[in-house]
């Protein structure tokens, strides 16, 4: 294809330049050779005022279309991170970031104290749906229905209850409350997740 396009466009120089000299040089001044049996006289022509030219090939219009799609970037940081600890919740990162946006909290809150708390829902008591440690003391066990019941009852209460004030970014602060007995490694936890997820 590009020696085909490189031929043509010569032959088109080449055309063009045969057309430039034909407007300069006036044929019908120059003798002329005898042939026999053919007349000598040639029409005068003029020189053309312009010269058109035909393009070989026939120009082409090319359109490039694009589609950007935007996502909450969010979502899909959490979506990675809980694969890479295979965790239940994987399939509900976007339910994470929704309910926490209802409530107007950090989402990485839900996830860094699922985290602190059952290893992400890999060590809850048995058919709890429990991943977050909620109401549970002793023998005493908040259960759920499921995952996504448990994350769309706990949030509100969470934001209610643990976030108020300047709690919202101050996992010591939510630390006392939440947990009471912890001495700190609760909210070093929660401060280490939190980094990861950002």
């Amino acid at each position: 294809m590009f020696k085909l396009i490189k031929k043509l466009s010569l032959f088109t120089s080449l055309f063009l330049i045969t057309l430039a000299l034909l407007e300069y040089v006036d044929v019908t001044s120059k003798p002329l050779p005898t042939v026999a049996g053919v007349s000598q006289s040639l029409p005068n022509i003029k020189p053309p005022e312009y010269t058109t030219v035909f393009s070989a090939l026939p120009s082409q219009k090319t359109d490039i279309i694009t589609s950007v799609k935007t996502a909450d970037a969010r979502a899909e940081i959490l979506r990675q991170y809980l694969a890479r600890y295979e965790s239940p919740l994987e399939p509900l990162a976007d339910l994470i970031v929704q309910v926490a946006d209802e409530n107007d909290f950090d989402y990485r809150w839900m996830v860094a104290i699922a985290q602190q708390e059952s290893n992400l829902c890999k060590r809850i008591p048995e058919d709890s749906y429990n991943c977050w440690g909620w109401g549970i003391y002793g023998d005493k066990v908040t259960r759920f229905d499921s995952f996504e019941e448990a994350i769309r009852r706990i949030a509100p209460q969470f934001k209610e209850i643990f976030l108020q004030d300047n709690h919202s970014k101050d996992p010591f602060k939510v630390m006392r409350t939440y947990t009471p007995p912890s001495d700190g490694s609760w909210a070093a936890g929660i401060n280490q997740f939190f980094t990861e997820l950002q």
